[in-house]
């Protein structure tokens, strides 16, 4: 019995933590996904779309944000 009941313990508590590491990635990707569709405004281009946003990857997010902050940084020059 004390052996399945760690492994119990030790099953809710991973479902615990993936359930926090969800919520902080889904936080980071609605971040980005802002912050895309600022600095497009900002840039007067198009504003890209929550669909299409969503379809990215993180990694594609966060090289797309540096991206346009790299044109406005230009831009502004």
């Amino acid at each position: 019995m004390g052996i399945q009941s760690n492994l119990l313990d030790a099953r809710q508590e991973g479902r615990q933590e993936g359930r926090k590491e969800g919520i902080e990635i889904g936080e980071l990707r609605g971040k980005l996904k802002g912050s895309v569709q600022i600095y497009e405004g900002l840039l007067g281009a198009s504003v890209s779309s929550e669909v299409i946003l969503s379809k990215m990857s993180t990694e594609e997010l966060v090289l797309l944000v540096t991206q346009l902050q790299k044109r406005l940084r230009d831009r502004a020059s």
